[in-house]
């Protein structure tokens, strides 16, 4: 496993390399991961980019109270886990960087976008957290700890969030790992995802970037991901009969649109 000290954190990440980097033509491309999840769910959306030698670096972390990265239990408002990101790219020397986040990772991504854009070189918010903070309804604290003290019902929450994606081995270590995020980490996400309100101020956002939302998505797609990508002046795409997990559900797609992104960011650098 592949660990890196970024301020308080030991950040576990997985990296797939093209088979000789040295060819590697631009910046890497870094996966950030949702609520409930781990660097896992990127591994479909990895392997359907493939690694040729041209191809550029992959990166997946696991953000802090989830997987196998190690620290304390504080930091979890969306900047300081975009705070957590930046010491990721800095320990690695990562001058600039491709993001790609899904759900919880949309949002800590395009703060960082928002306050070091010099260090994103375009952005993919896959299914997006609201711009102008999640509704305090949505906050059912009671539902979260009864999904911590019961692996089944997350299971069944994992399966409504990503109602087309393959039943296979992956699948079942996505319950097991994603079942381990810290309570607090659960916790203090409600309140993140409240008071993360950028709302129209992310038009000052100048990387090229994309919305990606599932038709199927109860949660983020629909009107939410439609407000984050009129905040973002930016394309808008809309997997028909996908659900929350776009990254999971249709990776072949989804890596299709990562690569027109990255190549036309860097053709227009």
């Amino acid at each position: 496993m592949n660990h890196v000290r970024a301020g308080d954190l030991q950040i576990h990440y997985r990296e797939w390399s093209p088979s000789s980097r040295s060819a590697s033509p631009g910046s890497p491309i870094v996966f950030v991961h949702g609520n409930w999840s781990t660097h896992r769910w990127w591994i479909p959306t990895a392997a359907a980019l493939g690694l040729q030698p041209e191809d550029h670096r992959l990166l997946a972390i696991d953000l802090r109270g989830r997987g196998d990265t190690r620290g304390p239990d504080h930091g979890y408002t969306i900047a300081e886990l975009a705070d957590d990101l930046l010491g990721f790219l800095d320990a690695l020397a990562l001058a600039r960087a491709h993001l790609v986040g899904h759900s919880l990772g949309s949002p800590i991504i395009t703060e960082l976008a928002l306050r070091h854009p010099e260090r994103v070189a375009s952005l993919v918010a896959v299914a997006p957290c609201w711009v102008d903070g999640m509704p305090e309804e949505w906050a059912r604290r009671e539902d979260q700890a009864r999904v911590h003290a019961d692996r089944q019902r997350f299971a069944r929450l994992l399966a409504g969030m990503a109602p087309t994606a393959p039943r296979d081995g992956l699948w079942d270590e996505l319950i097991v790992t994603g079942h381990r995020q810290r309570e607090i980490a659960t916790m203090r996400n409600l309140d993140a995802l409240i008071a993360w309100r950028p709302g129209d101020a992310l038009r000052a956002l100048a990387m090229p970037r994309m919305v990606v939302d599932g038709e199927l998505d109860p949660l983020c797609g629909g009107s939410t991901a439609a407000r984050a990508a009129a905040a973002m002046a930016c394309e808008r795409v809309s997997m028909l009969g996908i659900g929350h997990s776009p990254n999971l559900e249709a990776p072949e797609q989804l890596a299709s649109l990562i690569r027109r992104m990255v190549r036309f960011a860097e053709t227009n650098e």
